[in-house]
Protein backbone atom coordinates (compact mmCIF):
# COMPACT_ATOMS: atom_id res chain seq x y z
CA UNK A 1 0.00 0.00 0.00
CA UNK A 2 1.06 3.21 -0.86
CA UNK A 3 1.99 5.99 1.31
CA UNK A 4 1.02 9.79 -0.57
CA UNK A 5 3.31 11.65 1.22
CA UNK A 6 5.26 13.39 -1.85
CA UNK A 7 4.43 16.11 -3.93
CA UNK A 8 5.06 16.99 -7.55
CA UNK A 9 6.79 20.34 -8.97
CA UNK A 10 6.69 20.72 -12.43
CA UNK A 11 8.87 23.67 -14.44
CA UNK A 12 7.52 24.82 -17.81
CA UNK A 13 10.27 26.89 -19.08
CA UNK A 14 11.07 27.93 -22.15
CA UNK A 15 13.95 25.66 -23.49
CA UNK A 16 12.74 22.33 -21.26
CA UNK A 17 10.68 20.87 -18.92
CA UNK A 18 11.88 19.92 -15.39
CA UNK A 19 10.58 18.30 -12.40
CA UNK A 20 10.83 17.29 -8.64
CA UNK A 21 9.25 15.01 -6.11
CA UNK A 22 9.33 16.52 -3.02
CA UNK A 23 8.89 14.87 0.72
CA UNK A 24 7.63 16.23 3.54
CA UNK A 25 10.40 17.34 4.99
CA UNK A 26 11.45 19.19 1.87
CA UNK A 27 14.08 16.68 0.68
CA UNK A 28 13.82 15.75 -2.87
CA UNK A 29 13.19 12.14 -3.61
CA UNK A 30 13.39 11.99 -7.52
CA UNK A 31 13.84 14.44 -10.40
CA UNK A 32 12.87 14.42 -13.96
CA UNK A 33 13.66 16.73 -16.99
CA UNK A 34 12.66 16.71 -20.68
CA UNK A 35 14.87 17.41 -23.95
CA UNK A 36 14.85 20.64 -25.49
CA UNK A 37 11.37 22.39 -26.65
CA UNK A 38 12.01 23.52 -30.24
CA UNK A 39 11.53 27.16 -31.19
CA UNK A 40 9.60 28.15 -34.33
CA UNK A 41 11.81 30.74 -35.94
CA UNK A 42 11.92 32.96 -38.99
CA UNK A 43 14.38 35.79 -40.06
CA UNK A 44 10.80 38.28 -39.62
CA UNK A 45 10.96 37.73 -35.52
CA UNK A 46 8.70 35.03 -34.97
CA UNK A 47 9.59 32.89 -31.96
CA UNK A 48 6.79 30.26 -31.62
CA UNK A 49 6.23 26.51 -29.73
CA UNK A 50 3.72 24.16 -30.38
CA UNK A 51 1.77 24.12 -27.14
CA UNK A 52 1.39 19.90 -27.62
CA UNK A 53 5.28 19.86 -27.66
CA UNK A 54 5.22 21.62 -24.38
CA UNK A 55 2.70 19.57 -22.55
CA UNK A 56 4.41 16.43 -23.92
CA UNK A 57 7.88 17.81 -22.29
CA UNK A 58 6.18 18.65 -18.79
CA UNK A 59 4.40 15.18 -18.32
CA UNK A 60 7.42 13.87 -19.78
CA UNK A 61 9.16 15.40 -17.28
CA UNK A 62 6.88 14.43 -14.67
CA UNK A 63 6.42 11.15 -15.03
CA UNK A 64 10.41 10.15 -15.13
CA UNK A 65 10.56 12.10 -11.69
CA UNK A 66 7.58 9.77 -10.64
CA UNK A 67 8.82 6.70 -12.16
CA UNK A 68 11.90 7.44 -9.99
CA UNK A 69 10.09 7.24 -6.60
CA UNK A 70 10.10 3.99 -4.65
CA UNK A 71 7.04 1.58 -4.93
CA UNK A 72 5.62 2.64 -1.18
CA UNK A 73 5.19 6.79 -2.36
CA UNK A 74 2.19 7.88 -4.20
CA UNK A 75 2.19 11.52 -5.06
CA UNK A 76 -0.34 13.76 -3.15
CA UNK A 77 -0.57 16.77 -5.28
CA UNK A 78 0.81 18.77 -7.19
CA UNK A 79 1.70 22.01 -8.91
CA UNK A 80 3.48 23.74 -12.04
CA UNK A 81 6.07 26.66 -12.06
CA UNK A 82 5.71 28.39 -15.81
CA UNK A 83 7.28 30.70 -18.19
CA UNK A 84 5.27 34.00 -18.64
CA UNK A 85 4.39 36.26 -21.42
CA UNK A 86 3.78 34.03 -23.87
CA UNK A 87 0.22 34.06 -25.54
CA UNK A 88 -1.85 30.68 -26.69
CA UNK A 89 -4.87 31.53 -29.16
CA UNK A 90 -7.28 28.68 -28.64
CA UNK A 91 -9.93 29.08 -31.59
CA UNK A 92 -13.09 29.08 -31.01
CA UNK A 93 -13.17 25.11 -31.90
CA UNK A 94 -10.94 24.47 -28.89
CA UNK A 95 -7.76 24.05 -30.86
CA UNK A 96 -4.65 25.79 -29.74
CA UNK A 97 -1.75 25.42 -31.78
CA UNK A 98 0.85 27.84 -31.37
CA UNK A 99 2.25 30.09 -28.44
CA UNK A 100 3.59 32.99 -29.64
CA UNK A 101 6.72 33.32 -26.91
CA UNK A 102 7.85 36.07 -24.69
CA UNK A 103 11.02 36.08 -27.48
CA UNK A 104 9.39 37.09 -30.54
CA UNK A 105 9.46 40.46 -31.94
CA UNK A 106 6.82 41.04 -34.74
CA UNK A 107 4.95 43.03 -32.65
CA UNK A 108 7.49 45.64 -31.59
CA UNK A 109 5.79 48.06 -33.74
CA UNK A 110 3.09 48.33 -31.26
CA UNK A 111 4.47 49.83 -28.13
CA UNK A 112 6.88 51.67 -30.62
CA UNK A 113 3.44 53.60 -31.64
CA UNK A 114 1.40 53.88 -28.50
CA UNK A 115 1.47 57.78 -27.37
CA UNK A 116 3.23 58.45 -23.86
CA UNK A 117 -0.03 59.14 -22.19
CA UNK A 118 -1.49 55.47 -23.34
CA UNK A 119 2.11 54.21 -22.17
CA UNK A 120 2.13 56.08 -19.10
CA UNK A 121 -2.03 54.33 -18.05
CA UNK A 122 -0.49 50.63 -18.91
CA UNK A 123 2.69 51.31 -16.85
CA UNK A 124 0.24 52.73 -13.98
CA UNK A 125 -2.35 50.05 -14.05
CA UNK A 126 -0.27 46.91 -15.26
CA UNK A 127 3.46 47.60 -13.27
CA UNK A 128 4.75 46.49 -16.53
CA UNK A 129 6.60 48.96 -18.91
CA UNK A 130 5.27 48.46 -22.63
CA UNK A 131 7.00 46.24 -24.22
CA UNK A 132 7.06 43.32 -27.15
CA UNK A 133 7.09 40.14 -25.68
CA UNK A 134 3.90 40.63 -23.57
CA UNK A 135 0.49 39.50 -23.68
CA UNK A 136 -1.20 43.04 -24.39
CA UNK A 137 1.41 43.99 -27.31
CA UNK A 138 1.09 40.39 -28.64
CA UNK A 139 -3.02 40.03 -28.79
CA UNK A 140 -2.94 43.88 -30.29
CA UNK A 141 -0.65 42.57 -33.10
CA UNK A 142 -2.64 39.45 -33.36
CA UNK A 143 -5.28 41.63 -34.27
CA UNK A 144 -3.99 44.70 -36.19
CA UNK A 145 -4.99 44.66 -39.99
CA UNK A 146 -2.77 42.51 -42.31
CA UNK A 147 -1.74 40.16 -39.12
CA UNK A 148 -2.41 37.16 -41.23
CA UNK A 149 0.36 38.12 -43.57
CA UNK A 150 2.45 38.53 -40.49
CA UNK A 151 2.14 35.04 -39.85
CA UNK A 152 -0.60 35.23 -36.98
CA UNK A 153 -3.05 33.51 -36.68
CA UNK A 154 -6.08 34.36 -38.70
CA UNK A 155 -9.06 31.51 -36.54
CA UNK A 156 -11.34 33.43 -34.62
CA UNK A 157 -10.29 32.99 -31.36
CA UNK A 158 -12.33 32.68 -28.41
CA UNK A 159 -9.75 32.72 -24.95
CA UNK A 160 -6.14 34.47 -25.08
CA UNK A 161 -4.07 31.98 -23.03
CA UNK A 162 -0.67 31.69 -21.72
CA UNK A 163 1.23 28.66 -20.73
CA UNK A 164 0.48 28.16 -17.05
CA UNK A 165 -3.00 28.04 -17.79
CA UNK A 166 -3.10 26.31 -20.75
CA UNK A 167 -1.60 23.44 -18.57
CA UNK A 168 -3.95 23.57 -15.93
CA UNK A 169 -6.31 22.80 -18.52
CA UNK A 170 -4.84 20.16 -19.92
CA UNK A 171 -4.42 19.08 -15.97
CA UNK A 172 -8.11 19.40 -15.02
CA UNK A 173 -10.58 20.58 -17.57
CA UNK A 174 -10.75 23.91 -15.65
CA UNK A 175 -9.26 27.36 -17.12
CA UNK A 176 -7.49 29.55 -14.16
CA UNK A 177 -4.21 31.45 -13.88
CA UNK A 178 -2.46 33.11 -11.22
CA UNK A 179 -1.66 36.72 -10.20
CA UNK A 180 2.49 36.58 -11.13
CA UNK A 181 1.70 34.76 -14.16
CA UNK A 182 -1.07 36.91 -15.13
CA UNK A 183 1.09 40.44 -14.86
CA UNK A 184 3.19 39.03 -17.65
CA UNK A 185 -0.34 39.06 -19.96
CA UNK A 186 -0.21 43.19 -19.27
CA UNK A 187 -3.40 43.15 -18.57
CA UNK A 188 -3.85 42.90 -15.01
CA UNK A 189 -4.33 45.59 -12.71
CA UNK A 190 -1.37 44.65 -10.11
CA UNK A 191 -3.13 46.03 -7.33
CA UNK A 192 -6.52 44.78 -7.00
CA UNK A 193 -4.65 41.32 -8.87
CA UNK A 194 -8.34 41.37 -11.26
CA UNK A 195 -8.11 41.90 -15.33
CA UNK A 196 -8.59 45.34 -15.92
CA UNK A 197 -11.41 46.76 -18.37
CA UNK A 198 -9.25 49.60 -19.40
CA UNK A 199 -6.35 47.11 -20.61
CA UNK A 200 -8.62 44.37 -22.41
CA UNK A 201 -10.37 47.58 -24.14
CA UNK A 202 -7.13 48.64 -25.23
CA UNK A 203 -5.92 45.24 -26.92
CA UNK A 204 -9.75 44.62 -28.62
CA UNK A 205 -10.69 41.67 -25.86
CA UNK A 206 -13.10 41.03 -23.87
CA UNK A 207 -12.26 40.02 -20.47
CA UNK A 208 -14.01 36.77 -20.61
CA UNK A 209 -11.43 35.67 -22.87
CA UNK A 210 -8.91 35.50 -20.37
CA UNK A 211 -8.73 32.88 -17.89
CA UNK A 212 -10.13 33.24 -14.20
CA UNK A 213 -6.85 34.38 -11.81
CA UNK A 214 -7.16 32.61 -8.81
CA UNK A 215 -4.16 32.99 -5.88
CA UNK A 216 -1.42 30.69 -6.29
CA UNK A 217 -1.45 27.82 -3.84
CA UNK A 218 -5.14 27.20 -4.08
CA UNK A 219 -6.82 23.89 -5.78
CA UNK A 220 -7.50 24.43 -9.78
CA UNK A 221 -9.23 20.88 -9.57
CA UNK A 222 -8.53 17.14 -9.52
CA UNK A 223 -6.01 15.13 -12.46
CA UNK A 224 -8.24 14.22 -14.99
CA UNK A 225 -7.71 10.10 -16.70
CA UNK A 226 -6.01 11.48 -19.72
CA UNK A 227 -3.41 13.78 -18.01
CA UNK A 228 -3.10 11.15 -14.75
CA UNK A 229 -2.02 8.20 -17.35
CA UNK A 230 0.55 11.25 -18.80
CA UNK A 231 1.99 11.64 -15.37
CA UNK A 232 1.76 8.21 -14.27
CA UNK A 233 0.03 9.78 -11.51
CA UNK A 234 -3.63 8.85 -9.79
CA UNK A 235 -6.92 10.48 -12.00
CA UNK A 236 -7.89 12.54 -8.76
CA UNK A 237 -4.82 14.01 -7.71
CA UNK A 238 -5.33 17.81 -6.49
CA UNK A 239 -3.77 20.06 -8.69
CA UNK A 240 -2.62 23.37 -7.32
CA UNK A 241 -2.08 26.74 -8.53
CA UNK A 242 1.27 27.46 -9.08
CA UNK A 243 2.83 30.85 -10.23
CA UNK A 244 5.62 32.40 -12.62
CA UNK A 245 8.57 30.74 -12.50
CA UNK A 246 11.09 33.21 -11.43
CA UNK A 247 8.58 34.12 -8.76
CA UNK A 248 8.10 30.31 -7.90
CA UNK A 249 12.03 29.96 -7.78
CA UNK A 250 12.25 33.08 -5.47
CA UNK A 251 10.00 30.67 -3.42
CA UNK A 252 11.88 27.73 -3.34
CA UNK A 253 15.03 29.54 -2.49
CA UNK A 254 13.65 31.34 0.57
CA UNK A 255 13.57 34.81 -1.05
CA UNK A 256 10.00 35.85 0.56
CA UNK A 257 10.71 39.30 2.68
CA UNK A 258 10.91 42.48 1.91
CA UNK A 259 14.43 44.06 0.83
CA UNK A 260 15.09 40.16 0.08
CA UNK A 261 17.22 40.15 -3.49
CA UNK A 262 17.66 37.58 -5.92
CA UNK A 263 19.53 37.00 -9.12
CA UNK A 264 19.07 34.37 -11.49
CA UNK A 265 21.97 34.45 -13.85
CA UNK A 266 21.45 32.24 -16.62
CA UNK A 267 21.21 32.95 -20.61
CA UNK A 268 19.50 36.66 -19.71
CA UNK A 269 19.86 37.69 -16.05
CA UNK A 270 17.31 38.94 -14.18
CA UNK A 271 17.45 41.40 -10.77
CA UNK A 272 14.33 40.59 -8.47
CA UNK A 273 13.47 42.72 -5.27
CA UNK A 274 10.38 41.66 -3.01
CA UNK A 275 8.52 44.44 -1.56
CA UNK A 276 5.47 45.07 0.40
CA UNK A 277 4.77 47.60 -2.07
CA UNK A 278 2.70 47.98 -4.82
CA UNK A 279 3.05 51.65 -5.33
CA UNK A 280 3.76 52.04 -9.21
CA UNK A 281 4.01 55.44 -8.80
CA UNK A 282 7.16 54.83 -6.26
CA UNK A 283 8.50 52.31 -8.88
CA UNK A 284 11.54 53.16 -10.67
CA UNK A 285 11.62 53.29 -14.19
CA UNK A 286 13.68 49.98 -14.52
CA UNK A 287 11.38 47.94 -12.94
CA UNK A 288 8.34 45.78 -13.95
CA UNK A 289 6.22 44.88 -10.40
CA UNK A 290 4.38 41.63 -10.20
CA UNK A 291 2.69 39.86 -7.63
CA UNK A 292 4.77 37.12 -5.49
CA UNK A 293 3.07 33.75 -5.40
CA UNK A 294 2.98 34.53 -1.29
CA UNK A 295 0.05 36.58 -0.53
CA UNK A 296 1.17 40.27 0.54
CA UNK A 297 4.62 40.58 -1.11
CA UNK A 298 5.46 41.36 -4.82
CA UNK A 299 8.54 41.26 -6.83
CA UNK A 300 10.00 44.08 -8.53
CA UNK A 301 11.94 42.65 -11.24
CA UNK A 302 14.90 44.18 -14.12
CA UNK A 303 16.16 42.10 -17.19
CA UNK A 304 19.48 42.87 -17.48
CA UNK A 305 19.95 41.41 -20.53
CA UNK A 306 21.88 38.21 -22.43
CA UNK A 307 24.97 38.06 -19.65
CA UNK A 308 25.31 34.61 -19.60
CA UNK A 309 25.23 34.28 -23.49
CA UNK A 310 27.90 37.26 -23.32
CA UNK A 311 30.16 34.87 -21.14
CA UNK A 312 29.70 31.81 -23.10
CA UNK A 313 30.90 33.80 -26.17
CA UNK A 314 33.72 36.07 -24.59
CA UNK A 315 37.39 34.09 -25.28
CA UNK A 316 39.30 33.26 -22.60
CA UNK A 317 41.84 36.66 -22.56
CA UNK A 318 39.09 38.91 -21.88
CA UNK A 319 36.94 36.94 -19.48
CA UNK A 320 38.14 38.97 -16.65
CA UNK A 321 36.80 42.28 -18.81
CA UNK A 322 33.15 40.59 -19.45
CA UNK A 323 33.59 39.75 -15.20
CA UNK A 324 33.36 43.43 -14.39
CA UNK A 325 30.81 44.19 -17.29
CA UNK A 326 28.13 41.96 -15.35
CA UNK A 327 29.37 43.48 -12.15
CA UNK A 328 28.85 46.82 -13.38
CA UNK A 329 25.58 46.01 -15.20
CA UNK A 330 24.11 44.56 -11.67
CA UNK A 331 25.25 47.70 -9.40
CA UNK A 332 23.60 50.03 -11.77
CA UNK A 333 20.62 47.82 -11.55
CA UNK A 334 20.89 47.87 -7.76
CA UNK A 335 21.36 52.03 -7.76
CA UNK A 336 18.60 52.06 -9.99
CA UNK A 337 16.10 49.89 -7.94
CA UNK A 338 16.69 52.66 -5.47
CA UNK A 339 14.96 51.57 -2.20
CA UNK A 340 13.88 48.76 -3.47
CA UNK A 341 16.97 47.07 -3.23
CA UNK A 342 18.20 48.77 -0.21
CA UNK A 343 16.44 46.34 2.62
CA UNK A 344 18.73 42.72 1.50
CA UNK A 345 22.05 42.51 2.74
CA UNK A 346 23.11 40.45 0.56
CA UNK A 347 22.18 39.00 -2.94
CA UNK A 348 20.80 35.26 -3.52
CA UNK A 349 22.54 34.11 -6.83
CA UNK A 350 21.49 31.29 -9.07
CA UNK A 351 22.28 29.83 -12.64
CA UNK A 352 25.57 29.17 -14.70
CA UNK A 353 26.89 32.70 -14.02
CA UNK A 354 27.56 30.63 -10.15
CA UNK A 355 30.31 28.71 -11.78
CA UNK A 356 32.51 31.20 -12.18
CA UNK A 357 33.76 31.56 -9.20
CA UNK A 358 36.16 34.81 -9.74
CA UNK A 359 33.25 36.38 -11.16
CA UNK A 360 31.40 35.91 -8.06
CA UNK A 361 34.07 37.64 -6.62
CA UNK A 362 34.35 40.47 -9.12
CA UNK A 363 30.83 40.92 -8.46
CA UNK A 364 31.02 41.21 -4.76
CA UNK A 365 33.59 44.02 -4.78
CA UNK A 366 31.74 45.80 -7.58
CA UNK A 367 28.32 45.85 -5.56
CA UNK A 368 30.00 46.16 -2.14
CA UNK A 369 27.22 43.42 -0.54
CA UNK A 370 27.55 39.54 -0.16
CA UNK A 371 26.61 37.23 -2.69
CA UNK A 372 25.27 34.04 -1.55
CA UNK A 373 25.40 31.40 -4.09
CA UNK A 374 23.46 28.87 -4.74
CA UNK A 375 23.68 24.84 -6.85
CA UNK A 376 22.44 24.40 -9.74
CA UNK A 377 18.43 23.03 -9.20
CA UNK A 378 15.33 23.12 -10.36
CA UNK A 379 14.62 25.98 -8.34
CA UNK A 380 11.01 27.30 -10.13
CA UNK A 381 9.78 22.91 -9.48
CA UNK A 382 10.61 23.32 -6.27
CA UNK A 383 9.02 26.41 -5.85
CA UNK A 384 5.72 25.28 -7.32
CA UNK A 385 6.14 21.61 -5.03
CA UNK A 386 6.38 23.91 -2.06
CA UNK A 387 2.97 25.91 -3.01
CA UNK A 388 1.64 22.33 -3.20
CA UNK A 389 2.69 21.06 0.21
CA UNK A 390 1.62 23.97 1.90
CA UNK A 391 -1.97 23.26 -0.33
CA UNK A 392 -1.65 20.26 2.29
CA UNK A 393 -0.93 22.28 5.61
CA UNK A 394 2.55 20.02 5.25
CA UNK A 395 4.87 23.01 5.86
CA UNK A 396 5.09 26.28 6.08
CA UNK A 397 6.04 29.10 3.60
CA UNK A 398 8.93 30.36 5.16
CA UNK A 399 12.92 28.80 4.34
CA UNK A 400 13.84 26.80 1.32
CA UNK A 401 13.49 22.82 1.11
Amino acid sequence: MRSFEAVLGLDAGTTSAKAVVVDRAGEILATGGSDPIAVRSTSGGRREQDPAVIWQAVTGAGRRAVEGLGSGVGVAALAVAAQSGSVIPVTVGGSAERAITWMDTRFRFVPENWSDGVAARIRAVSGWTPASGVGLSTIVGLLAPGAREAGADPAPVSRWASVDDYLVFRFTGQWATNPSNAAGMQLMDVTTRTWSDELCSLAGIDGGQLSPIRESGSTAGELAGEAAGALGLDAGTPVVIGGHDQACAALGLGVADPGDLFLSAGTAWVLTAVTDRADVAALPPSLNLSPHVLGGVWTASENLGGLGAMLAETPPARIQDAFVTCGERVRRALEGAGEFAAGGDGLTMVGGGTRFGELVEVMVDIIDRPVVTRPEAAWPALGAARLAAAALGWMPHEGAP
